[in-house]
């Protein structure tokens, strides 16, 4: 899903700068930043743009939500682009963009392909984090050489060891994106192992919202003399800003009572759209019965739906077509 200006909260946006002519951009690109809705670049855009454009490693705190995405793909695919004017060599991957999970390698790949819509001949992005393809299935994509890759380590780990993905030569730009996330899910010993199939000398962007100790060894793992982009944002939620609330209540009233705060829109809860997470699967459908009796519009958001159905199901969220998400985490 596609976010303008209007959707971003004002102290994301960087008014100091003209806007996205002032980075030099191809008129490709800049058309479908237009397209886009994006009149002025946010703060991390700003700051990341153009240093990742001076061919700068990049190491950037930001939270979600804050543009970081467009952040790494704009000058990727001006990179891109740029290669290709200047050179007539045979087709090759020139990016590795490394997400968590396969919803986020569905979004960032979506944002790439709105980036490159006027130049999508010229660019060609795959995404590899599909639950219905294999290795084997994914191999014919792969000989095509496309321009970006998007993927979760794991799977695009083994097409670099079955020989099905060759980078060793070709590629350009590594993204760590969500970098917190991916080593909180474990995949620190897959990302080693990638790294021992990549070219000695390429453009890397670390992206994490939060500066872990993990996090650091990791850079020093990829980046070199690396642009340190530690942004803050006002309404960045803290523990001094964050207000939480505690209801002591009997589990057999607890769905009572979460209807009455969405119902009753009891501040700050029931005033606009809401998460709320439960233990376990059971517990999730069960609540969602429970408050479409007294039409409250509500959708169920867990691990059991296939990948597609997720992804829809946070598109109508975001649509309006429902106000609540009734979620488990991960593992539920």
């Amino acid at each position: 899903m596609s976010i303008k200006d209007s959707d971003i909260t004002p102290d994301l946006l960087d008014r100091d700068v003209e806007g996205f002519s002032s980075f030099d951009l191809d008129t490709r690109l800049l058309r479908a930043i237009a397209k886009l809705g994006y009149s002025h670049p946010t703060l991390v855009q700003a700051k990341a743009v153009p240093l990742a454009l001076q061919g700068k490693d990049i190491l950037a705190r930001a939270r979600t939500g804050s543009g970081k995405t467009a952040a790494y793909c704009m000058p990727i695919v001006q990179k891109i682009l740029l290669a290709k004017e200047n050179s007539s060599a045979p087709p090759a991957s020139r990016a590795l963009i490394l997400v968590p999970t396969r919803e986020l390698a569905e979004q960032v790949h979506r944002h790439i392909q709105e980036l490159t819509s006027y130049c999508s001949k010229e660019v060609v992005s795959v995404n590899l984090a599909t639950a219905d393809a294999n290795v084997a299935a994914q191999r014919p994509i792969l000989a095509e050489h496309p321009d970006i890759i998007v993927s979760t380590p794991s799977k695009v780990l083994a097409h670099l060891e079955a020989e099905t993905l060759i980078l060793r030569e070709s590629m350009e730009s590594l993204v760590i994106d969500e970098a917190d996330l991916i080593l909180s899910y474990g995949y620190d010993d897959d990302l080693r192992k990638i790294l021992s199939f990549l070219p000695k000398i390429y453009q890397s962007y670390l992206m994490s919202a939060t500066l872990s100790p993990d996090v650091d060894k990791l850079k020093q793992l990829i980046l070199r003399n690396p642009a340190i982009l530690k942004l803050t944002e006002s309404d960045s939620p803290t523990d001094s800003t964050l207000t939480q609330y505690t209801i002591p209540t009997t589990q057999k009233d607890k769905f009572l009572l979460t209807y009455f705060i969405l119902k009753l829109r009891i501040h700050p809860f029931g005033t606009g759209k809401c998460i709320i997470f439960v233990n376990d699967i059971d517990r999730c459908y069960k609540l969602k019965l429970f408050l479409e009796q007294f039409g409250v519009k509500c959708c169920c958001l867990n691990s059991e739906l296939p990948l597609k159905s997720r992804w829809n199901i946070v598109q109508e969220f975001n649509r309006g077509v429902y106000d609540y998400i009734v979620a488990t985490d991960e593992g539920g």
